[in-house]
C-alpha cells in the first residue's frame, strides 16, 4: 500500500520531498518541521522502489538517528537500517572492512577517560614533564590534525608543542595498533583514509549508497564533508541545515560546507522551509531581528501562522544573586498558576553561571535538572563493569585491564603490573594468553603480588567464558563473578554504595533492552551503542517524568524546545562571551542567541545583570548588543514604576535603559516587564525592585505589613551593616520562625530579602 507522503505539507516541504535524484539542499528554519520533511522524503524514495538499505541518511545524535527510524517504520512499516550518525557509519564500515584496518582482533572504542589514561602512560614514557606541556594540548593539537586530514608523520612542526605532538602521535598510533583500540576522531578519519587508498572499496560503497542525505549540515567539519564528497559521486546527496544555527565553530565545524553547497554540487535545487510550527509570532520576530544582522547566512525569514504571543519579558537587576531570584520567583509565580515546571527551561552562556541560578531555586524549593551532568555510562561503577565487557571482547585491551586490575581490591601493584604487561611484550604473547599460564605468573609476582595476580588470573577464566551473544548474561557474570557489588559496599559510605550499586544493576537492565531490540547484536553491538552515546542524546531525557526546570547552557540546549524559556546573563562579555576581552567570532555568539530564542515556544524571559562576580572580581556590563537587535515592539517594558511604556522607536540597547532609568529617578536596576514586576509584587519580592522614595502606601505594594516577633534580633527601621551588602535599612520580618527572612533596603545595592539563618552571622546594628 502506497503512503501519501504529501498529506498536510506546506508547498515548500513538498518540493522537497519530491525532489529524489541530484542535489538538493533544504535550507530548515527552526521550527519548520525538518525531521518531518526528512523522514517523508526518505520513504518517498523507497516508495519509488529504492531499497531501504540503498539509503545513506546521517544525522549527529543517536537519539535524532533513532527518531527517524521510528517515523519511517511508523509511515511506511520498513526497517531503514542506514539511518544513523557520522560515527556510527564510520564503525561500521571499520568492521566491514576490517581486513584493511590492520588490526589482528576486534578493536575497542575509547572514551575520554581511556585517552586520559592511555596518555599519562605515554607521557611517562615519553617523560614528557606536565608542569612543562600540558597534555591536553597535545592531544587536542592531535585531534585538530585529524580532522583536517593531516598527514601527521609528515607533517613540519611550527613550535615546540607541534614536535611534542608528532612524538606523541607516533606512540600513540603504534600502541593503539598493537592493542586494538580507536579513537571517536579516528572513526571518521580512518573511514575516509581507507577510500582514498582503496579505489575499490570507495567504488563499492558509492554503489551500495545511490542516495545519501545529510542532516544538520552545517554542523559538518572538514573530514566529515570529505567522507560525503568521497561516497557522493552519482549527486544524489540532500542536505539539510541551517547556517543560522551554526554554533559548533569551536569544536571544528565549518559553515562554509553549507554556504558553499550549491557551489560544490552542480545543478544543485535549494528549498527553503520558512514556516515556523512551533513558536509565537512575537518570538520568531525577535530571532529574526537578531540573526539578520550576520552576513555568512542564508537569506530567509521566518514566519508562523501560530498567535501573535506574548511580549518579551527583560528582567534586569541589580547582580547575578538578584537575576536569580528574580528568574526563581517568576518560575515559581508560573508553577502556581499551574503550569508545568518540566515546560521551563533556564538557559546560560557558560556552565559557571549554573551555580548562582541554582541556589535561587534551591531558595524557592523549585526541583530543577542539570543537563550535563555526569552520563549513566560515565559513572564510575558503570565504567568498571564495561571494562570487564571491553576485555572479554577485546583481550588486547590494556586499559581495560588496568581499570579493572584493583576492581575488586586485590592489592596488586603498580610495579607488578608493569612486569607483567613487559613479559608479554618480550614473550610476544597477548597478555590474556600469560593470564591463563600460571607458570609465566610465577615470573611476574611472589608473595602478596603473586595471591593477588592469581586472583585476577581465576577472575579472567571464569569471566571469559561467558557468552558474546548475550550481553545481559555478560553482565550479569562480570557482577556476580567479580562480587563487585560486595566491593562497593565495603569501600563506599552506605548511601553512596547503594547508588552504585544500583546503577550496576541498572547496566542488566540496559542490556535486555538492547537485546531485545538488536537480538544479533551481542556483547559487541551492546558496547558499540554504549561508546556512541554522546551528551546530545542524554540532553533532553527527564528521568522518571519528574516535574523539574531544566537548566543548560545554549549549546546543549540546541534542537530541543520549551514552552517557557528564560535566557540569563544577557550583558556584553557574558553573551556574547569575551576571552581575554575579546569576542572570538561574533556571528556565532548571535547565531546561539538566535537558537536560545528559537526554543521558547509560548513566553521568553530575558535577563540581565548590572553587575557580575566574574572569576573573583565583580564587573559592571553593559546590556548585551544582541538586545538592542531585537525589536523594540517585541518587549513589554516599563519604567520603575511598572506604569510608563517605552517610547515609541526606543531600543532596549544600553543608552536608552539608562536614560529611561534616570528618568523614572532610580538609582538601581529593576525587574522590567509588568508580569515579572505584578509577580514580584504578588509575592512580596523585593529583589531588584527599588522603592527608595515611595511613600508609604506605595511601599505596602512591595512588602507585606511588618509582622515582628518577640524574638526577633530586628525591627522595621532598624539601621544595620551586612557584611557584604554594607549599611542598609530593615524594612520587614517575614515568615514563620523556622523559616524567618529578613527584608533590608540597602544604600548602595537597593532591596534585599535574606534567610535568616543564613544572614545572621553577617548582620550587626549600625
Amino acid at each position: 500500500m502506497t503512503v501519501d507522503v504529501y498529506a498536510d505539507m506546506n508547498e515548500h516541504q513538498r518540493q522537497a520531498i519530491s525532489t529524489i535524484d541530484g542535489p538538493l539542499l533544504v535550507i530548515a528554519g527552526a521550527g519548520s518541521g525538518k525531521t518531518r520533511v526528512i523522514t517523508h522524503r526518505i520513504a518517498n524514495i523507497i516508495q519509488h522502489g529504492v531499497r531501504a538499505d540503498r539509503i545513506l541518511a546521517i544525522t549527529f545524535t543517536n537519539k535524532a538517528a533513532g527518531e527517524m527510524k521510528e517515523r519511517v517504520e511508523r509511515l511506511i512499516h520498513v526497517k531503514t537500517p542506514w539511518i544513523t550518525t557520522f560515527h556510527s557509519a564510520g564503525l561500521r564500515l571499520l568492521k566491514l572492512e576490517m581486513a584493511h584496518t590492520g588490526f589482528q582482533h576486534p578493536f575497542t572504542v575509547m572514551d575520554e577517560d581511556d585517552k586520559k589514561r592511555l596518555s599519562k602512560r605515554i607521557c611517562k614514557e615519553l617523560k614528557i614533564d606536565p608542569k612543562m606541556i600540558d597534555p591536553k594540548k597535545l592531544t587536542w593539537r592531535i585531534s585538530q590534525w585529524k580532522n583536517q586530514l593531516i598527514d601527521i608523520p609528515k607533517f613540519q612542526p611550527n613550535d615546540d608543542l607541534d614536535a611534542w605532538a608528532i612524538k606523541y602521535n607516533d606512540m600513540y598510533a603504534a600502541i593503539c595498533l598493537e592493542e586494538c583500540l580507536v579513537d571517536f576522531d579516528d572513526l571518521l578519519v580512518m573511514p575516509v583514509r581507507l577510500f582514498e587508498k582503496h579505489e575499490d572499496i570507495r567504488r563499492k560503497y558509492v554503489e551500495r549508497f545511490p542516495y545519501i542525505l545529510i542532516d544538520e549540515f552545517q554542523d559538518t567539519n572538514q573530514v566529515q564533508y570529505r567522507f560525503i564528497r568521497l561516497l557522493s559521486d552519482h549527486g544524489n546527496i540532500c542536505a539539510t541545515g541551517d547556517p543560522d544555527q551554526a554554533i559548533y565553530g569551536w569544536r571544528g565545524a565549518d559553515i562554509e560546507n553549507i554556504l558553499n553547497f550549491e557551489r560544490d554540487f552542480a545543478n544543485c535545487k535549494t528549498v527553503l522551509l520558512e514556516e515556523n510550527y512551533r513558536s509565537t509570532q512575537i518570538i520568531l520576530r525577535a530571532a529574526q531581528g537578531v540573526v539578520s544582522n550576520n552576513t555568512k547566512r542564508k537569506d530567509k525569514t521566518i514566519r508562523t501562522a501560530n498567535p501573535e504571543g506574548k511580549a518579551l519579558q527583560l528582567l534586569a537587576v541589580d547582580d547575578e544573586m538578584d537575576e536569580s531570584l528574580a528568574v526563581a520567583a517568576a518560575i515559581y509565580r508560573m508553577n502556581q498558576q499551574g503550569r508545568r515546571l518540566a515546560d521551563m527551561a533556564v538557559f546560560y552562556r557558560t556552565n559557571a553561571q549554573s551555580r548562582v541560578l541554582e541556589d535561587g531555586l534551591r531558595r524557592r524549593g523549585i526541583t530543577y535538572r542539570i543537563v550535563g551532568g555526569t552520563r549513566f555510562y560515565d559513572r564510575r561503577e558503570v565504567k568498571d563493569v564495561l571494562a570487564y565487557l571491553k576485555l572479554l571482547v577485546n583481550p588486547r585491551d590494556r586499559l581495560s585491564l588496568e581499570r579493572i586490575s584493583n576492581i575488586p581490591k586485590r592489592g596488586l601493584g603498580e610495579a607488578t603490573l608493569e612486569l607483567f604487561f613487559q613479559l608479554s611484550e618480550d614473550m610476544a604473547k597477548p597478555f590474556s594468553e600469560i593470564l591463563e599460564q600460571d607458570d609465566l605468573l610465577d615470573r611476574v609476582a611472589v608473595g602478596r603480588s603473586a595471591k593477588a595476580m592469581k586472583d585476577l588470573s581465576r577472575t579472567w577464566r571464569m569471566i571469559r567464558k561467558l557468552p558474546l551473544g548475550s550481553p545481559e548474561a555478560c553482565v550479569t557474570g562480570v557482577i556476580e563473578l567479580t562480587n563487585i557489588e560486595t566491593h562497593y559496599r565495603a569501600t563506599e559510605e552506605p548511601g553512596e554504595a547503594q547508588e552504585r550499586v544500583a546503577n550496576v544493576r541498572e547496566m542488566i537492565t540496559a542490556a535486555q533492552q538492547y537485546h531485545e531490540s538488536h537480538p544479533e547484536g551481542g556483547l559487541p553491538g551492546f558496547l558499540e551503542l554504549v561508546a556512541l552515546v554522546t551528551d546530545a542524546d542524554m540532553a533532553d531525557k527527564n528521568e522518571h517524568g519528574v516535574d523539574q526546570v531544566t537548566l543548560m547552557t545554549l549549546h546543549a540546549a540546541k534542537g530541543l524546545e520549551f514552552p517557557y524559556v528564560f535566557i540569563t546573563g544577557c550583558e556584553q562579555g557574558v553573551f556574547p562571551l569575551e576571552r581575554q576581552g575579546q569576542i572570538s567570532d561574533l556571528e556565532e555568539e548571535r547565531r546561539l542567541m538566535y537558537v536560545g530564542i528559537t526554543r521558547a515556544k509560548e513566553e521568553l524571559y530575558l535577563s540581565r545583570a548590572r553587575c557580575r562576580m566574574q572569576y573573583g572580581q565583580t564587573f559592571r556590563n553593559e546590556p548585551s548588543q544582541f538586545l538592542g537587535e531585537i525589536p523594540t515592539d517585541c518587549f513589554e517594558s516599563r519604567d520603575a514604576t511598572g506604569r510608563r511604556a517605552l517610547p515609541e522607536g526606543e531600543n532596549i540597547r544600553g543608552t536608552a535603559i539608562e536614560n529611561r532609568e534616570r528618568e523614572a529617578g532610580a538609582t538601581t536596576a529593576k525587574l522590567v516587564g509588568k508580569a515579572a514586576l505584578d509577580a514580584a509584587i504578588a509575592m512580596g519580592i523585593t529583589t531588584g525592585l527599588d522603592v527608595k522614595g515611595a511613600n508609604r502606601r506605595e511601599k505596602k505594594a512591595y512588602y507585606d505589613a511588618p509582622e515582628v516577633k518577640s524574638d526577633d534580633p530586628y525591627i522595621p527601621g532598624d539601621r544595620i551593616i551586612h557584611s557584604i551588602f554594607g549599611h542598609g535599612t530593615v524594612a520587614a520580618m517575614k515568615g514563620s520562625s523556622e523559616k524567618r527572612s529578613i527584608l533590608i533596603e540597602f544604600d548602595a545595592h537597593g532591596p534585599k530579602e535574606l534567610q535568616m539563618s543564613f544572614a545572621a552571622s553577617k548582620l550587626s546594628i549600625e
